[in-house]
């Protein structure tokens, strides 16, 4: 006899239909983070280090806010690999209204800044709820958010 299935906090789901659940918003959120050329592999490689780790998706509470944040941080070690100052192109990720110099000075954020801009601005979440897929405090995405309006409120007012 198999388990009752939560198809709300993915209890008891197969590894297979928690991935199929979240990989679109995963790639999605990854293309702000590394770029469109770089988000499925991100994620792909995200997916297989867990497994490989033995850890089992269904066994978590909620496997969305975990794979948010292991996205983050194999984000944050592409970037380090590859330097800094990699800027990364995107495509059809931010809100169709936002002019493209706007784009471009989110992209030059560091991860965790444009992770919080992502969450909170383009995607509609809560503080609390981005918090918990980045896998920090409120506190800490209100800082990352602080920071990410005043680089971009100096970069937006140079380009002027």
């Amino acid at each position: 006899m198999q388990p009752n299935r939560c198809v709300v906090c993915d209890t008891h789901m197969s590894d297979e239909a928690i991935w199929r659940k979240h990989s679109d918003e995963l790639v999605r959120y990854a293309t702000v983070l590394v770029g469109p050329s770089d988000a499925e592999d991100l994620v792909s490689a995200v997916v297989v280090r867990v497994l490989a780790s033995g850890t089992s998706l269904g066994d978590l509470d909620d496997a969305r806010p975990y794979l948010y944040r292991a996205v983050l941080n194999e984000a944050k070690n592409l970037r380090r690999s590859r330097g800094r100052s990699t800027p990364y192109a995107v495509e059809a990720v931010p809100p169709p209204e936002m002019r493209p110099e706007v784009v471009g000075a989110v992209m030059a954020l560091p991860p965790q800044q444009r992770a919080a801009v992502y969450l909170v601005y383009w995607r509609d979440h809560s503080v609390g709820a981005a918090s918990k897929l980045m896998g920090c405090s409120p506190g800490s995405v209100k800082r990352y958010l602080f920071l990410a309006r005043a680089r971009l409120r100096r970069r937006l007012s140079d380009d002027a």
